[in-house]
């Protein structure tokens, strides 16, 4: 038995379609979708047999994901992305990999231009500053296969709740010597309703402010992230970034 964890910000085009898809690939799996947003997926959702949370405050990515982990009843947790990103083909790829964490090595397919060259600078600069984290290819796939009792063990480190979540995730097996693998799969870059594209700029400053967050997290300097100052000026940036 499996859970599949979905967040669903604003997914009413797209959150059907991949509840069909769960539902002949995985029929007998107990999928979680937690819903932060404003639009009708709700009333989308309750057509399927899953478990539905509603959050009347925004999460972000990561929190949601936490949530529905901390909802979640099977060993065996698949974090999936609302756009189901890949073929049943490669999803019995991971599904079949035996890891604490199952990651994506992505041959992506039909990303544009300028979203690939941020993806791979995005990828250098990690490594950068996370540099146990050298020998992985990729990060932010939207699919990830999780032991439940593992990550249930680090969810106090897992600080960041935008898209980072996943960086923040893979860096907290790593330090705890948990076993990580990659598996090389075909991912289908899906632009349509993509809230990424909608908002790249942006998103890309938050994704670098929070990458520096979690290299003060995981430093000598940590308590600077609970200080006044800090908190304030944070809390600036992200008023003239929304």
């Amino acid at each position: 038995m499996i859970s599949v964890i979905i967040p669903a910000f604003n997914e009413e085009r797209r959150i059907g379609k991949t509840l069909e898809k769960i539902s002949s690939t995985l029929p007998n799996a107990e999928v979680v979708v937690v819903f932060d947003g404003h639009d009708n997926t709700p009333e989308v959702v309750k057509k399927f047999p899953v478990k539905l949370i509603i959050s009347k405050e925004r999460l972000g990515k990561g929190m949601a994901l936490k949530r529905g982990i901390t909802e979640s009843n099977f060993q065996r947790v698949l974090l999936l992305d609302a756009d189901f990103p890949i073929t049943e083909e490669e999803l019995n790829k991971i599904l079949s990999t035996d890891a604490d964490l199952v990651i994506p090595r992505r041959k992506i397919i039909g990303m544009p231009l300028k979203r690939r060259f941020l993806h791979k600078a995005f990828i250098v600069l990690t490594k950068i500053l996370f540099p146990s984290l050298l020998k992985f290819s990729d990060f932010q796939a939207g699919v990830k296969l999780v032991n439940r009792e593992k990550v249930v063990s680090v969810l106090d480190e897992l600080i960041i709740n935008d898209f980072l979540f996943d960086v923040n995730l893979i860096y907290a097996f790593k330090r705890r010597h948990y076993k990580i693998k990659e598996v090389e799969i075909n991912y289908i870059h899906d632009e349509s309703d993509s809230k990424i594209s909608r908002k790249l700029m942006k998103i890309v400053i938050l994704m670098f402010l929070s990458l520096i967050k979690l290299r003060i997290y995981y430093s000598p300097f940590k308590k600077i992230l609970y200080t006044e100052p800090y908190l304030k000026v944070q809390g600036y940036i992200l008023s003239k970034l929304r």
